[in-house]
């Protein structure tokens, strides 16, 4: 279960160049440039390769984004990890954006039944990520759930 951290609510103020947006990814090499490269967008970037690491990064640094990789480490550690953050009690983790990224389509839909605000096919460029990320942070919480729907309604199974 994912940690608690220090009581003040999240309001935006406490970091400067965007928002923290937490990349997990297994492959070392490609969270690091995952990690470079959003960083380089203007956003607070912080990576990790295990979901022990992304769960010590999820309680502490608070990202206002998740981005996960569903094949990394397989489709069942990413979504126990995304079905963590939706359930945790401490409103600053469980709202936190998720965009997921997959080499297929086929799990689109599912991503977006289980909670994900966004789905990226890989490969991709940054600019789609980059875009991704920026519309999930500026999409207001009362429209996430009429999005996930749509989402549903456009690329149901």
């Amino acid at each position: 279960m994912l940690g608690r951290r220090k009581e003040e609510a999240w309001d935006g103020s406490e970091r400067r160049g965007g928002a923290a947006v937490l990349i997990v990814n297994d492959d070392p090499d490609a969270c690091e440039m995952l990690v470079r490269m959003v960083r380089n967008r203007g956003h607070h970037a912080i990576g990790a390769t295990t979901p022990d690491d992304a769960t010590g990064h999820i309680a502490e640094d608070l990202p206002r984004c998740i981005v996960l990789d569903l094949d990394s480490g397989g489709i069942g550690t990413s979504l126990k990890l995304l079905d963590s953050i939706r359930s945790h009690p401490d409103a600053r983790v469980n709202t936190a954006r998720v965009v997921l990224c997959a080499a297929s389509p086929k799990n689109r839909s599912f991503s977006f039944q289980s909670g994900a605000d966004a789905f990226v096919i890989r490969p991709f460029h940054l600019d789609e990520l980059v875009e991704q990320i920026g519309d999930v942070l500026a999409r207001p919480h009362e429209d996430r759930a009429r999005h996930r729907r749509d989402e549903l309604a456009r690329h149901g199974d």
